[in-house]
């Protein structure tokens, strides 16, 4: 459990008189990945939520209550903020009943977690990531925004994390034997045999192996495009893509939630969302008596 200091105690050594811990770690992230801001429990992720050096105090005086609702106001503080950003909720799921990994307790402003290691700094530099239309190749779509399809960069894109910064993947995300035609996601509304809505990137293919003319009927391509070309017709997703550098995690961290506020076109105040979705792990916050501290349940 964690109390409202963010020190987090095993149950023996919670103060009952005061709703605190009379031991323990605070602000701990032992079971947090600090790159992604992803924690595997609940008290674990509200306790490293409120580590100083995630500066937890900037958070929550610009994230409302309900999304983009003033009229909520704001946390009250830092702890309760943190209660409401480490709850589980859509982002972190796919199939709408499973969690993308085991790290789903999140306080990042993306909200779910990495599966992959971050890129090579540099790797995408000068790069635009296009989603495609469906059953289009990356070729058309690059030319379409007055670019060019990179083939040297595209094998940078063939990752879970990759589509999911573009997509939601509601379907979940799968490693298969590769096809000129991954990374990618299976349109929406595909036929249930195409499986609809699920992402697509292949095991371990050699970079030569990947293709800008590839199509697939049903298949939204992830495509590295670059300047060049002829501008044409809209119709795809575009974020400009930046690599994340390798560094110490608080760079990292940084740099992770710089990207994810590019490229998140929905709400990207977990907080808030959190605040109208019950925690999928049942955790919760029980108030103690007048001037008593506060703690979680486990």
């Amino acid at each position: 459990m964690t109390d409202d200091k963010g020190k987090i105690c095993p149950a023996g050594d919670l103060d009952w008189t005061t709703g605190c811990c009379s031991a323990g770690e605070q602000h701990s992230c032992s079971k947090c990945n600090e790159l992604d801001s992803c924690c595997d429990s609940f008290e674990h992720c509200v306790s490293c939520c409120m580590n100083p050096k995630n500066k937890p105090e900037e958070r929550r005086k610009e994230t409302f209550k309900a999304p983009n609702n003033k009229e909520s106001g704001f946390w009250a503080d830092n702890f309760e903020y943190c209660l409401a950003a480490c709850r589980t909720h859509g982002r972190s799921t796919s199939h709408e009943n499973a969690y993308i990994g085991a790290r789903h307790h999140c306080f990042s402003k993306l909200g779910k977690p990495m599966l992959s290691p971050p890129l090579p700094p540099g790797s995408l530099d000068g790069v635009t990531v296009v989603l495609s239309a469906s059953g289009a190749s990356c070729s058309t779509m690059c030319q379409q925004q007055g670019l060019t399809c990179s083939q040297k960069h595209l094998h940078f894109l063939n990752s879970c994390d990759r589509l999911r910064e573009v997509i939601n993947c509601e379907a979940g995300c799968e490693v298969e034997t590769f096809t000129s035609s991954m990374p990618a996601a299976v349109d929406p509304e595909a036929p249930k045999a195409s499986r609809p809505a699920l992402c697509l990137v292949g095991k371990n293919p050699p970079e030569a192996q990947f293709s800008c003319e590839a199509t697939a009927n049903y298949m939204r391509r992830l495509c590295s495009c670059v300047q060049g070309g002829t501008p044409g017709a809209e119709g795809s997703t575009q974020v400009t893509s930046r690599a994340i550098p390798v560094g110490d995690a608080a760079t990292n961290a940084g740099a992770f939630e710089e990207t994810a506020a590019k490229v998140e076109q929905e709400d990207e105040q977990t907080a808030a969302d959190a605040a109208d979705t019950a925690d999928g792990d049942g955790s919760s916050a029980q108030p103690q008596l007048a001037n008593a501290g506060r703690h979680l349940l486990s």
